[in-house]
C-alpha cells in the first residue's frame, strides 16, 4: 500500500487533464490508497467525468480502473464488490490494450494487478508486465521518469520473489538502487534486498 501512495503522487500528475482538474484527481486518488472511502468515489466519479470529455485519456482510464479496484476494496462482500473489482480489471486491461507502448499506462496496471489478492490471478500477469517494462526501459529509459524505474524495480523485484525467483528479484532491486531519485524507495529497496 505503501509504495502504491508514493505511486500515485509520482504519475498521477502527469494526468491528461487541466492542471486544477488534475490535481483534484491527484489529491483524491492519494487519498483514497490511503483508506478514504469518500475520496475514492469522488476520484471515480471525476475521471469518469475526465473520460467523457476526453474518451482516449488511457493514463485517465487506467486511473479509473484502479479507482475501481479501490471501491472493491471498500465495498462489503457480496456482487456489488466482485463486480467493481470486474469494472476495475476490465477498465485497466482496455487501457493496457488500446495504449501497448504507455509505461506509464501499464505500470499502473501491473503495480494495481500486483496489489490484487493472489487469488484473483493478477499477478502472473504483474509480473509478466513488469517484466516487460523492464525491458522497454533498459532499452529506452526516458519513457518514465527516474522515481518511476525505481518504483518498477521495486515492484518487478517483489512479483519475482512472489513467483520464486530470488535472484532475479535480487537483480531487479539492485538495478533500483542504482537510480538516486526518490530516497524513501531507495530505503524500500534496501529493506528488500536486508530481507533477502
Amino acid at each position: 500500500m505503501t509504495r502504491l501512495l508514493i505511486f500515485s503522487f509520482l504519475i498521477c500528475p502527469l494526468l491528461v487533464a487541466a492542471p486544477a482538474e488534475e490535481q483534484q484527481i491527484a489529491q483524491l486518488y492519494a487519498r483514497g490508497l490511503a483508506g478514504d472511502k469518500q475520496a475514492v468515489n469522488d476520484c471515480v466519479t471525476a475521471l469518469e467525468s475526465r473520460l467523457a470529455q476526453a474518451p482516449n485519456d488511457q493514463l485517465a482510464r487506467v486511473y479509473l480502473g484502479s479507482s475501481w479496484t479501490l471501491r472493491s476494496r471498500d465495498l462489503p462482500i457480496g456482487p456489488g464488490k466482485l463486480s467493481a473489482l470486474h469494472k476495475g480489471i476490465a477498465l485497466m486491461d482496455e487501457a493496457a490494450t488500446a495504449a501497448p507502448n504507455e509505461t506509464k499506462v501499464l505500470l499502473l496496471r501491473a503495480v494495481t494487478n500486483e496489489a490484487l489478492p493472489g487469488f484473483l490471478g493478477r499477478r502472473k500477469i504483474a509480473r509478466q508486465q513488469l517484466e516487460a517494462l523492464v525491458t522497454m526501459i533498459e532499452q529506452n529509459p526516458g519513457k518514465l521518469s527516474p522515481a518511476d524505474r525505481q518504483l518498477l524495480y521495486l515492484n518487478a523485484g517483489e512479483a519475482a520473489k512472489r513467483a520464486g525467483d530470488a535472484s532475479r528479484a535480487k537483480e531487479l532491486w539492485q538495478r533500483g538502487l542504482t537510480i538516486d531519485a526518490d530516497s524513501t524507495m531507495k530505503k524500500q529497496i534496501e529493506t528488500a534486498l536486508a530481507q533477502e
